[in-house]
């Protein structure tokens, strides 16, 4: 039985070595090459660290069939007539098979091939890509402005959803990391790419002249970009750039601070445009990511002004739908089951997370509109689908644990009815005692 375990080591061992082979540098050049400067997909793209992928194919099979090899001969070891030869027969037809897929592969890798592919599903890739980039340690700035401008531009600008719904969740640290505390909407008059290209010009004229002439004229290219009004498309241009200064690690002790506080204005900057182009998303999974995201990682004023979307929404005098105050987000309209689950199930996992500073009075004012808002919720069977009324009872137990902690709508429609009536006299009194007094 040990052999046959050890005949499982090799096969194993190089799968995980090939896995961790993934190359930040690759995934973000073949996200680059994915999207076109019209950010439309492109199906045949040059795609760097393929030949890892075609080990790692053959390394599976190869895993399989020594796994199956190990088994049959553990069978054989113990009873002699727990195989046929069938079985043994076709073990050693699939091994055949899979050596002469294991010799075309290295035939491949021994090639002059340049790495041109045709991609049949390029939002898929992007996906994969996605997840590659994501999964690599970020160790220095060059990866940061890596990471970043790949999530922030394929959050707003991929065509597929899946991909685009990945990058806004890969946001969430960034946004923790970075102190963005608001989504942002685009510029309404971004800068124009000629006049992007000026600025970018000028920035790497006086990065390469900064070591001897001083930094005066670096720190003014530098203002001038923090200035400009730049769009998702212009981000990714200027962090790419920023990025492949990052890489040299050339800079002076005086220029470093100066291309840090460049690198993460813009990068926050970028992040809160990704993050906002995703609550706007016209699709309801894109959105939906994009609520949890906030939800989860930016402060208590994003939740309740999410959980005041959930309200009916008013149409102003000019027929308008009104943004919410700070981080302008539109109302939930019927419909959006998908969201309203995400949202209730990130009030269920963390709570409504209210500043400690906040007046005692006011708290327990905002957490009784919670409270009634999500019971209306839970047994509003015109508005709300039947998932995200069972999201509403879950965010309940959370919200109210000296409830009655069941998953019923009528037990929590009982409960409200003695709690609310309870505060509504308890408010009365303490307001009665506050009053002035005759005389």
């Amino acid at each position: 039985m040990d052999i046959s375990f050890l005949r499982l080591i090799p096969a194993a061992t190089l799968g995980a070595l090939l896995a961790s082979c993934v190359s930040g540098p690759a995934a973000s050049h073949n996200l680059d090459e994915l999207l076109d400067s019209n950010d439309q997909l492109r199906h045949v793209i040059e795609l760097r660290g393929f030949k890892d992928q075609l080990l790692l194919d053959l390394t599976g099979r190869i895993a399989v069939i020594g796994a199956t090899v190990a088994i049959a001969a553990a069978l054989d070891d113990d009873d002699v007539n727990a195989l046929d030869g069938e079985l043994l027969g076709a073990l050693y037809e699939g091994t055949v098979e899979v050596a002469g897929e294991a010799g075309q592969i290295l035939d491949q890798l021994g090639s002059d091939q340049t790495g041109l592919v045709h991609v049949g599903d390029p939002s898929l890739e992007a996906l994969h890509q996605l997840l590659d980039l994501i999964s690599v340690p970020v160790e220095s700035l060059a990866d940061e402005l890596r990471v970043i401008r790949q999530l922030s531009r394929y959050a707003a600008q991929c065509p597929g959803r899946l991909a685009r719904e990945r990058a806004i969740l890969g946001l969430g640290p960034w946004l923790v990391k970075l102190k963005v505390k608001v989504p942002m909407d685009p510029p309404r008059v971004p800068a124009e790419a000629e006049d992007l290209t000026l600025l970018i010009g000028q920035f790497y004229s006086d990065w390469k002249t900064a070591p001897d002439k001083g930094t005066d004229e670096l720190q003014a290219s530098v203002d001038a970009l923090l200035d400009t009004e730049i769009d998702i498309q212009g981000m990714w241009r200027v962090l790419k750039g920023l990025e492949a200064l990052a890489s040299q690690d050339r800079a002076t002790p005086a220029m470093g601070p100066i291309l840090i506080q460049l690198a993460r204005s813009l990068e926050a900057r970028s992040l809160a445009m990704a993050l906002g182009s995703g609550l706007r998303d016209v699709d309801p999974i894109v959105r939906a990511a994009a609520m949890e995201t906030g939800m989860g990682y930016l402060d208590s004023s994003f939740i309740l002004e999410a959980l005041e979307c959930l309200a009916p929404g008013q149409v102003d005098e000019q027929g308008r739908v009104p943004r919410t105050r700070t981080h302008g987000l539109y109302p939930i309209v019927p419909g959006e089951g998908l969201v309203v689950q995400r949202l209730l199930d990130q009030v269920a996992v963390g709570g409504l997370r209210l500043s400690e500073g906040l007046d005692p009075a006011a708290r327990n004012n905002m957490r009784l509109r919670v409270l009634n808002l999500v019971i209306q919720i839970s047994y509003d069977v015109v508005t709300f689908d039947e998932a995200s009324r069972a999201a509403a009872l879950r965010a309940l137990v959370a919200l109210a644990p000296e409830g009655p902690g069941s998953r019923r709508k009528e037990d929590w429609e009982g409960w409200w009815r003695e709690f609310a009536q309870q505060a509504q006299e308890k408010a009365t009194a303490e307001a009665a005692e506050d009053a002035p007094t005759d005389g």
